[in-house]
């Protein structure tokens, strides 16, 4: 062991600096914590009063300290120069400068980003922006963290979003001196490390300087938290499924002060494909873990009494830094026996150059799993922001089975405007039931206004949208500022022409409420449906027009109705049909028109009734026919008139019946013809009359002449024959004459 100075007197102080200029320290003092940045303050001198500021600011640095004893008795820290000032100058020529070192993690701070990371575990995350910085890092992690769903970068410095990753994921951060650079060391088991020996011996009042030893030892011991409670929200759940999980420890008074959090998404983690679950997700691939869910309140009780025991004491041991794991000897409490382990948590150093200097630290237990503190806020949006719909190249509308859909944010400067630019994002509608409710989804290039649930940038919900200069609103402004309504666009490839609408027009005289199916309209009303038009209407059907009455319909037109039909109509009547014309009707058929009556029908006309046909008349009855006439009934034929009767014709005139034909008339019977008059019949020839019967005729001429024909002419009386002439009677026979009574008188 070197003993050429003691261990409470520094050998040797060294500061570098990349101007290579040659600084004497005069004062150090040096901060180190588990996640948290080192800062090495330096108080130096300098024979050169105007020394180059841009060649050490922000320029690499390291400071060295050694120890008088102990091979291990050296500690370095390397890293940039983040302040330089002169403070003072003297006559003699020396300068006294002030500087501070920090690790070259510290550049971190000094940036600030939005960015959104996706797929990736909080481990992920961290290895990423570690090696965006090019910081050297050694890593001590033990098992596997599995990949999120989002984390957004939310206007943090680089450095305040790491350290919320790693907090969320108990992972913990110190530096280590290796191979001449400080390298920054995650660790997510601290308490694990090997521990250092020999133990440190406990010594009040120091008398053995040369000797490592620890002193002012203070031993606490803090009321926290027994039980931490997290609780979670699956929109694919039920509502009342109990999505939480919890932590306590054995402490049964601290199990009652319990700390209960509300972590949106804090289940949700990447899972195998083919998972079994409720419904689909962002590709199939996340889920709700309850197992992760229970890690996660451990890890989260874990922080919250990681200094439930804590120590801090004094020691020459200069090789003692956050991470490091000690143990101690020679102290009465029990707690501080050699078979108990602590882990150095906190350091500070400070001392003169050649001088004596002093190193407290800060411990915990190693029994304890070591969670870094949850001190890195989580950063709350300020309000809404706009953002544009994205989706695959050629895709106009791109979502999933909740309606949800992915924008590009505006500050996303990684950003390809794609369907990988965020995740899904739910949209609020107007209503949203279980199967029923309002859809109306923001389509690709459309901007929307993003808020953030809770203001957490990583829940953002869609609650509005917004026109643009490359979004124009359907009807012109300010032209058509009384116009609103809902214009829709056909997809894919539908221009400004094609589009489903429903627009209200509100300018006083003009008011209009317009409704477009850009192709079908279906119309469903399962009761009634009642629709008043205060004047007039028009309908325009360009194709076929068809409706289906299930029961009544009734029709009423209070004035005139004009039916103009281009080409056929068919109306069929399932029963009965009545129409009843107030005052005249008039029917005009172009070419034909056939009626078919399937049995009976009947016709009743109040007064006159005039039929004209053009041409032919023809009437077809398949059995009896009746016409009565109430008063007199003429018919006139202009040319001929022809009637045929298949079997009996009966004709009954109760008073008189006139037939005139104004040229020639012909009846043909023929069978039998039978002619009944009631009282006198009076046949009226004007120029002559003919009775033919075989070879018999009876011949009658205006002249008077009768002429009597036949083969035997048989003059039957029962009574008295009278033959009575005003000129001769001739009584000719090529054969005999007989004549032949009771009495014959000749004179």
């Amino acid at each position: 062991m070197d003993t050429s100075a003691p261990l409470d007197v520094l050998r040797h102080t060294e500061v570098t600096v990349a101007s290579g200029d040659r600084l004497d320290v005069r004062h150090f003092h040096v901060s180190e914590r588990i996640s948290a940045l080192f800062e090495v303050s330096l108080v130096v001198v300098c024979d050169d009063a105007d020394l180059d500021f841009e060649a050490i600011a922000g320029q690499p640095m390291t400071f060295t300290l050694r120890q008088g004893a102990s091979g291990r008795g050296a500690r370095t820290w390397t890293g940039v120069c983040r302040h330089i000032e002169q403070s003072a100058v003297e006559d003699i020529g020396v300068s006294t400068y002030k500087l501070v070192l920090v690790p070259a993690l510290w550049l971190l701070t000094q940036r600030r980003n939005h960015r959104m990371f996706q797929l990736q575990s909080e481990l992920d995350i961290a290895r990423t922006l570690l090696a965006e910085w090019n910081i050297p890092t050694s890593e001590r992690i033990s098992g596997a963290y599995r990949k999120r769903k989002i984390r957004v970068q939310y206007g943090e410095t680089d450095f305040t979003f790491l350290c919320r990753m790693l907090e969320d994921a108990g992972i913990g951060f110190y530096f280590q001196a290796e191979d001449g650079e400080t390298r920054l060391v995650l660790d997510n088991a601290p308490q694990s490390n090997a521990r250092r020996e020999p133990p440190l011996p406990f010594r009040d009042n120091p008398t053995d300087a040369d000797r490592e030893h620890a002193t002012r030892m203070r031993v606490g011991r803090r009321v926290r938290p027994g039980k931490y409670t997290v609780r979670d929200h699956d929109h694919r759940r039920s509502p009342t499924y109990d999505l939480r999980s919890s932590a306590r420890t054995a402490e049964p008074v601290e199990e009652r002060l319990e700390r209960f959090h509300y972590v949106p998404g804090a289940f949700l983690y990447e899972s195998d494909k083919g998972h079994p679950t409720p419904v689909a997700d962002d590709r199939g691939r996340y889920r709700t873990d309850e197992k992760e869910a229970e890690a996660l309140a451990q890890r989260r009780l874990d922080a919250q009494r990681v200094d439930a025991r804590t120590i801090s004491f004094e020691t020459n041991a200069i090789d003692l830094a956050p991470g490091a794991v000690v143990s101690f000897l020679d102290h009465p409490k029990s707690e501080l026996s050699p078979g108990n382990a602590f882990l150095v948590t906190g350091t500070v150093l400070s001392g003169e150059r050649h001088g004596e200097w002093s190193c407290a630290c800060e411990a915990v237990s190693a029994a304890v799993t070591y969670r870094p503190p949850l001190v890195t806020p989580k950063p709350k949006t300020n309000g809404v922001e706009s953002a544009t719909v994205v989706g695959p190249p050629g895709e106009e509308i791109h979502t999933d089975e909740f309606g949800r859909v992915r924008v590009h944010f505006h500050w996303d400067r990684e950003s390809r405007m794609d369907d990988g630019s965020s995740c899904w994002i739910h949209v609020s509608q107007p209503w949203a039931g279980m199967g029923f409710g309002g859809t109306n989804l923001p389509r690709v290039g459309q901007e929307v206004i993003v808020d953030f649930l809770g203001g957490d940038p990583d829940r953002p919900i869609i609650v509005g949208r917004v026109y643009t200069a490359l979004q124009t609103t359907p009807y012109k402004l300010p032209d058509n500022k009384t116009q609103s309504g809902w214009q829709s666009r056909s997809s894919p490839g539908g221009g400004g022409d094609n589009y489903n609408e429903i627009m209200f027009e509100d300018r006083k005289g003009q008011e209009l409420l317009r409704m477009q199916a850009e192709k079908d309209l279906d119309k469903l009303v399962k009761n009634d449906e009642s629709v008043r038009i205060g004047h007039d209407r028009t309908k325009q059907v360009g194709h076929d027009d068809t409706l289906a009455v299930g029961n009544d319909r009734t029709r009423t037109v209070g004035h005139d109705e004009a039916v103009s039909i281009g080409n056929d109509r068919t109306r069929l009547v399932g029963n009965n049909e009545s129409v009843t014309i107030g005052n005249s009707r008039t029917k005009s058929v172009g070419v034909n028109e056939a009626l078919f009556v399937g049995v009976n029908q009947s016709e009743q006309i109040g007064a006159n009734r005039a039929v004209a046909v053009g041409a032919n008349h023809t009437e077809t009855i398949g059995a009896n026919m009746s016409v009565n006439v109430g008063m007199a009934k003429a018919e006139t034929v202009a040319l001929a008139s022809a009637e045929t009767v298949g079997a009996a014709k009966t004709l009954t005139v109760g008073g008189a019946y006139a037939i005139t034909v104004g040229g020639m008339m012909e009846t043909t019977v023929a069978l039998a013809q039978a002619e009944s008059v009631g009282l006198t019949k009076t046949v009226t020839v004007g120029e002559m009359i003919t009775i033919t019967c075989g070879a018999s005729t009876i011949t009658m001429d205006k002249a008077g002449t009768i002429t009597v024909s036949g083969k035997d002419i048989s003059v039957v009386a029962q009574g008295v024959v009278n033959v009575n002439a005003q000129g001769d009677v001739h009584v000719q026979s090529a054969a005999n004459v007989n004549v032949k009574g009771v009495n014959i008188h000749m004179n």
